[in-house]
């Protein structure tokens, strides 16, 4: 897998990504043969392409037309017998001050969250494997899920951690031990829209089958605000081009 620092220079929609790009443009701007007009183009294009990515109308729609739209579980039917719910990590901050740092949540990964515990008053209580690798010596996305549960009312001791993980791949390999371990067959699995194909192929390529439940691609504060270019929007366009390339990549080694 590509480092994480390095993997953003790759990933179209992130900021590094913008950067890197821009120096071809920037550097075409000086050019005496076209008076700069192939680097005004390029300048022009990127920046308009960034726009319509941080615009969060613009980035739902991306994700409505580039990623399976499941049925919400509103219902211990819509669950088809699930008696467990596997969260999937989203990433963490980890933010460091003088020796000390403090691990905080993403906002792909409150969203998972919110909707793990909506499902969890659903379906009446039924256990949470939360699962997601250690973001640093003292703290991992598992442990971090866990305690924003609590916060919604899931009781400590109706949550699961595994904390392994550190991709999709790894979900689906280690979280079915920990079901089986636990004698359930049927879960619900919760992760963001653009990520739930790659995460349900890789489950089902495992032997497992889920119900899939994803939140909302993005809640606004105002209709005002969907307009309106924002890093929020960009993330959202960000990840669902990460999911497509993962989706390749998962397919070219055979996981998916």
């Amino acid at each position: 897998m590509i480092p994480g620092g390095l993997k953003d220079f790759l990933i179209p929609g992130s900021i590094a990504f913008l950067i890197l790009s821009l120096v071809p443009g920037l550097l075409l701007l000086f050019r005496k043969k076209d008076g700069g007009r192939a680097g005004k183009i390029w300048v022009t294009v990127l920046v308009v392409l960034y726009w319509i990515l941080s615009t969060p109308i613009a980035a739902i729609n991306l994700v409505r037309l580039l990623s399976p739209e499941f049925p919400q579980v509103l219902s211990k039917a819509d669950a088809r017998g699930a008696t467990a719910i596997v969260l999937l990590g989203a990433g963490m901050h980890v933010h460091r001050s003088r020796g000390d740092s403090y691990g905080a949540p993403t906002r792909e990964g409150s969203l998972r969250v919110l909707e793990a515990a909506r499902v969890y008053r659903v379906l009446g209580g039924v256990p949470i494997i939360a699962t997601g690798g250690h973001g640093s010596s003292r703290y991992s996305e598992a442990g971090l899920m866990a305690h924003q549960l609590e916060q919604l009312g899931v009781p400590a001791g109706h949550i699961i951690t595994e904390e392994k993980s550190v991709n999709t791949r790894d979900h689906a390999l280690f979280v079915p031990p920990l079901l089986k371990q636990h004698g359930i067959e049927q879960f619900v699995l919760v992760t963001s829209q653009q990520h739930s194909a790659r995460a349900l192929a890789a489950f089902r390529a495992a032997g497992a089958n889920p119900v899939p439940s994803t939140p909302e691609v993005y809640a606004g504060e105002s209709d005002v605000e969907m307009y309106l270019p924002s890093e929020a929007g960009l993330h959202v366009s960000e990840g669902m081009i990460y999911d497509l390339i993962g989706w390749v990549y998962y397919k070219a080694r055979g996981w998916v």
